[in-house]
């Protein structure tokens, strides 16, 4: 699957002119957890979350509220309401102060997981194009063969 979800993560990279860009699924059966990406694209320079599965990414209030509402977050500034802010290490080892986080929900309404595009250089405004290019990377994520959306 991680060669199926490049190209489109690609796509959201360019669209949305991220740092960094990844899918996360949990499905413990195929070896999946989402505390580390099953796949990524990053901008030059960019810290690779891929061998890091030390956050909890589950917990976090931001995957909480995405769980609950089945909205896609926006976060202009992640400081910006501390109680939706990502885990610290998120955004100390790998720079993250915006992100857009759309969730992939199964044909049982579970979450099994998410896309998100990170951007590093501070508070930025997230466009009604971010949103549309977010939409679709979700939109092909979920056509890609061998996804786990019935579990």
């Amino acid at each position: 699957m991680k060669t199926a979800f490049e190209p489109i993560l690609a796509e959201l990279m360019a669209a949305t002119r991220a740092l960094r860009c990844t899918v996360r699924i949990d499905h413990p059966a195929l070896g999946l957890s989402a505390n580390t990406p099953c796949a990524e694209v990053l901008a030059p320079g960019a810290a690779s979350m891929m061998g890091n599965g030390s956050i909890d990414h589950r917990r976090a209030r931001s995957v909480r509220w995405i769980e609950k509402t089945r909205q896609i977050l926006l976060q202009e500034d992640v400081f910006a309401d501390p109680d939706m802010a990502p885990p610290p290490a998120l955004v100390r080892e790998f720079g993250t102060r915006s992100q857009i986080v759309a969730p992939l929900i199964g044909a049982d309404d579970y979450m099994f997981g998410w896309v998100s595009a990170h951007f590093a250089e501070g508070p930025r405004p997230i466009t009604p194009a971010d949103i549309a290019a977010m939409e679709e990377a979700r939109r092909a994520v979920m056509l890609v063969p061998g996804l786990p959306v019935g579990i």
